[in-house]
């Protein structure tokens, strides 16, 4: 459920910025938070925010991969409205 919501408002605040924004820098912010979310993944399973454990298991490392992978399925919502958004211009273009 919640990598399906993730996908969502991933791609629809993408393709707000693609549609609304004149600038190529603004419509790249959705970019920079997933870049962001993918820092904070890998300072988190490196212990960089301090040290965690479950006996054997890394706590660190567990909840770095469950942001990385909540940050890689926003990025799948991202890339899909690109995608949109390209194919509409493209589209837009050929029309003119």
């Amino acid at each position: 459920m919640w990598d399906i919501l993730a996908v969502v408002i991933a791609f629809g605040l993408q393709m707000l910025f693609c549609f609304a924004a004149k600038r190529t820098a603004v419509r790249c912010i959705p970019l920079y938070l997933l870049a962001a979310g993918f820092l904070y993944a890998g300072a988190t399973a490196l212990g960089l925010f301090g040290s965690y454990s479950f006996g054997d298991i890394s706590g660190n490392q567990l909840t770095g991969l469950f942001i990385a992978v909540f940050t890689a399925v926003a990025a799948l919502g991202v890339l899909l409205a690109w995608l949109v958004y390209w194919l509409v211009r493209a589209v837009k273009r050929r029309r003119q």
